[in-house]
């Protein structure tokens, strides 16, 4: 007699088929962890505002260079940000100011050449014509204005910032808030940079009268006016400004002197 055929239970079964599965998996390299997606695996890309940020450079890392008196300087930090580019074109001066050639600034033509204190001063700005000054309005400072002071304006925080890092750089600022004739007392103080002097700042080139021999007279002065000068210039972010003016009669050919202290 036949014995019955030996019939497999289900659970031998399962276990047969799962021994069966594992042993092909292994066979041919794979695993679970590798039959993942594989986009799961992709790099993170950074959002559109992370690239951007990562892309600036920090206060830290920045830096400008800009032209001065003394050469090339260069400037980092928080002070390649704070310093200012200079425009001259805004007041109403030149691009660029020339020795020995007659040049007009507001009207009036002048001509920058040696001193006539010596080698010490080095340059002086000439008149090349008359500039009459009545009695009456030199006695009342209300003589002819002759051009502005040009330069960037900065707080006098950050002004002492820009000098930490290149002392020569204060070369003819001024005190805006310290004139008589300034109504406005900003709790920071201001400075007007005249470093610039080449760029049509001519007004950088005027020599003081203190301690000169002979004894020069000043003939002009620098005057703090509150609001932008005169149209067409300055009408865009001037809110004050600095003029010379002339305090007495000043011929062709005389140097311009005012009285400052300077070092």
């Amino acid at each position: 007699m036949t014995p019955p055929p030996y019939v497999l239970s289900q659970g031998v079964l399962a276990a047969i088929g799962n021994a069966l599965s594992q042993a092909f998996a292994v066979g041919i390299g794979t695993s679970h962890e590798a039959s993942k997606p594989h986009h799961e695996a992709r790099p993170r890309v950074p959002s559109i505002r992370q690239r951007s940020k990562a892309q600036l450079p920090s206060e830290g890392h920045a830096r400008t260079i800009v032209e001065g008196r003394w050469g090339m300087c260069e400037f980092t930090g928080k002070c390649a940000n704070i310093i200012q580019s200079w425009n001259p074109v805004v007041l109403g001066l030149l691009d660029s100011l020339p020795y020995d050639e007659e040049v007009v600034v507001w009207g009036r033509r002048w001509i920058v050449k040696t001193s006539t204190l010596g080698e010490r001063h080095g340059y002086g700005v000439y008149a090349c014509e008359d500039i009459i000054v009545e009695d009456s309005a030199s006695c009342r400072r209300e003589g002819p204005t002759l051009f502005p002071y040009g330069g960037p304006i900065y707080k006098r925080r950050h002004w002492n910032m820009i000098l930490t890092q290149h002392p020569k750089w204060k070369t003819f600022a001024l005190e805006m808030d310290t004139f008589a004739s300034s109504t406005r007392r900003h709790s920071d103080g201001r400075v007007i940079d005249g470093d610039p002097i080449h760029s049509g700042n001519i007004a950088g080139f005027i020599n003081s009268t203190m301690g000169t021999q002979p004894k020069r007279r000043a003939n002009c002065e620098w005057v703090f006016v509150e609001g932008p000068p005169p149209a067409p210039y300055g009408q865009t972010y001037h809110e004050d400004h600095c003029l010379v003016i002339a305090t007495r009669t000043i011929r062709s050919r005389d140097e311009l002197f005012t009285h400052y202290d300077w070092n």
